[in-house]
């Protein structure tokens, strides 16, 4: 009998590669590994079904999960491929410990129990360091964070700071560092893709909603996001191995230099690599930021228009050249817009987003102008919030090519929800607002468009009068601010409905670091998905500042 284990798996880190080889090495069958594009293919060939069964029994325990793993499947095939897979000579992916070595380290009689430079042609670090039982060092390391000391810790890729989370905590820069999946669980609402994306291989950082402040000495948070991530390395998984034998589950992780009382300096790090941070949504897994296990591409010389750069990686990424693309950008930093692009026409720009206030009274002042229940409005709003509003009359701002993140900043301010002037810092409070809201829907915002001299764009008073309306009804706040997001979905997925109808693209591109709101990048993977085929990157951080393709040109090689 002939199997074929399908794996389409969308990462250039080989890891798969390695380990499917790997056990194949181990057993005694005879198979090939094929790749196809975004497929990996492992052919095992044999006349005993009881060693097939044990052999995919292994390769079970024996394969991580990764969340670029799209699918797999297995399927009774009637021959041999003539072509091989070879395994090139490359850089390791620099990824968290395989299975294979995690059942080493923690195995009493193997010469690596406890050892973190375990040597693994897969994940390990080539250390060629003689086999030694480090497990005194973590265990004098986690008793002295159980004694509320700050520790200071080299890992494999940096150097981090550890130590119990406390009401301290509030002075620093930190993420959450947990023991294992349950813990997650059990202090934040955490999905059970969210779940399972942390226990991938690649063990990303997200941010969740947490309820950190009834359940350990963590003064002064309520509600709170915060990332979190499983050890990434043997270092830090033998610290919280060892922590959690001292009842501790969850400690704070930073690279931001803190006063520490103690230090675990086994290694040297040999480079600086931040871990990559994920969005998860129903179908979909973006990464928002970092480098660490992903691929190395090579920089684009060119000097590149940050939208574009990215909108193209992704075509690349994916080999659309020969379809007729939507792309939707959506940075926080950068102008954002719906762009088409085909063979036939190139890329043009289908609808911008941007638009120019300089100050929160010129805005007032157009509202008062647009019509005569805007000015009505505008009046009620005034008279209800007189002081607020006469405050926030007198911020002015950078106002030129304003995008749907500084929109949101300013409707903050409007709203009373942030006492920041800056646009920026605004958007964020709004943008975490929705972030704590748990219900399931908001109040509809009205995103209209305008014509301006022949150009199409995105209406902003429109957004902000919807807003200042539910503010005047009492609308709870995080409601309102879930509902400013909410509906700019929906008026995005009703924009790539009316151009796939008019203009008979095939797929939707879509970039931007706003996709990192987990409703916004959920919503958008769900009903969006319904009618169109969305692509992400899926190697590649989703914004405009780090592009490794690039330019305003589409090269199909």
């Amino acid at each position: 009998m002939l199997l074929e284990f399908v794996f389409e798996y969308s990462s250039s880190s080989l890891v798969y590669e390695k380990v499917l080889l790997r056990v194949l090495s181990n057993s005694k069958l005879e198979g090939k590994l094929v790749k196809v594009d975004k497929k990996v293919k492992l052919f095992v060939e044999s006349e005993n079904s009881t060693e097939l069964e044990e052999f995919a029994n292994n390769l079970s325990l024996e394969l991580p999960h990764s969340i670029f793993l799209d699918n797999t499947q297995v399927n009774v095939v009637d021959a041999m491929p003539d072509e091989e897979f070879v395994l090139p000579s490359a850089d390791k992916a620099f990824l968290s410990f395989c299975p294979s070595c995690l059942k080493k380290v923690l195995d009493e009689s193997n010469e690596n129990f406890y050892n973190p430079f375990c040597e693994c042609e897969v994940c390990g670090y080539d250390a060629n360091i003689k086999p030694q039982n480090h497990q005194a060092d973590f265990q004098k390391i986690a008793k002295s964070i159980a004694d509320g000391n700050n520790v200071k810790v080299n890992t494999f890729y940096g150097e981090y700071y550890l130590g119990k989370l406390s009401s301290k905590c509030n002075d620093i820069s930190f993420d959450v560092l947990s023991y294992d999946l349950a813990s997650v669980g059990k202090y934040t609402s955490a999905t059970e893709n969210e779940i399972i994306a942390l226990g991938a291989i690649e063990k990303p950082l997200i941010k969740l909603k947490t309820n950190l402040k009834f359940k350990v000495d963590f003064e002064g948070v309520d509600n709170e996001l915060l990332r979190f991530k499983l050890a990434d390395d043997l270092i830090l998984h033998f610290i919280s191995l060892e922590l959690q034998k001292n009842g501790i589950n969850l400690v704070f992780i930073t690279q931001q230099k803190i006063e520490f009382q103690d230090e675990l300096l086994l290694v040297e790090p040999k480079t600086n690599l931040v871990p990559i941070e994920c969005v998860v949504g129903e179908k979909n897994i973006i990464i928002l930021s970092g480098n660490k296990g992903l691929p190395k591409f090579p920089l684009s010389s060119e000097k590149v228009v940050p939208f574009l750069g990215a909108f193209n990686s992704v075509i690349r990424e994916h080999k659309l050249f020969e379809q007729t693309v939507v792309g939707l950008n959506l940075s926080k930093d950068y102008h954002n817009n719906i762009l088409a692009y085909s063979k036939k026409f190139g890329i043009i720009e289908y609808l911008s987003f941007k638009f120019e206030f300089s100050s929160i009274s010129q805005i007032f002042e157009a509202i008062d102008a647009s019509d005569e229940k805007a000015s009505k409005l505008l009046k009620s709003y005034k008279a209800k919030y007189p002081e607020h509003c006469e405050k926030i009359s007198k911020i002015t701002f950078d106002g030129k090519d304003l995008n749907v993140y500084k929109l949101w900043g300013i409707i903050a301010i409007i709203l009373d929800l942030s006492d920041s002037e800056d646009l920026y810092t605004s958007g964020n409070i709004l943008e975490n607002n929705a972030k704590l809201y748990l219900g399931e829907k908001g109040p509809r915002i009205d995103y209209k468009l305008q014509t301006i001299k022949s150009k199409v764009f995105l209406d902003p008073l429109m957004v902000i009068r919807t807003a200042m309306t539910f503010r005047l009804a009492d609308i709870d706040p995080l409601s309102l601010c879930y509902g400013v997001i909410e509906s700019f979905v929906e008026f995005i997925a009703t924009q790539l409905d009316e151009i796939k109808h008019s203009m008979n693209t095939d797929v939707v591109v879509a970039t931007g670091s706003l996709l990192g709101n987990n409703h916004l990048f959920s919503k958008l993977d769900k009903e969006v998905s319904i009618n169109h085929k969305l692509y992400f990157n899926k190697q590649l951080p989703v914004d405009g500042d780090n592009i490794l393709y690039g330019g305003n040109e589409l090269v199909a090689n």
